[in-house]
């Protein structure tokens, strides 16, 4: 049996650009293909992103919208 299931992502982090933000506000690492969990780290609540924490308030600072591709087609 195969499940299979799609995200559209729109926002990537500005210094780890395989780490993607979801239309539904979920973190993906591209890499692994693996959903990145909210975690609490000595009382702020955030995610780790390559052993680095981030706190969830201050997320908007480190994201950019994912950048377009021009194509010589």
């Amino acid at each position: 049996m195969i499940i299979q299931v799609s995200y559209k992502v729109k926002w990537q982090f500005k210094e780890y650009p395989n780490y993607k933000i979801t239309l539904c506000k979920k973190i993906i690492n591209c890499k692994t293909c693996k959903v990145i969990k909210c975690t609490k780290s000595g009382g702020s609540i955030g995610y780790f992103i390559n052993s680095k924490f981030f706190k969830k308030s201050d997320i908007n600072q480190h994201i950019e919208p994912i950048p377009r591709l021009t194509t010589p087609f």
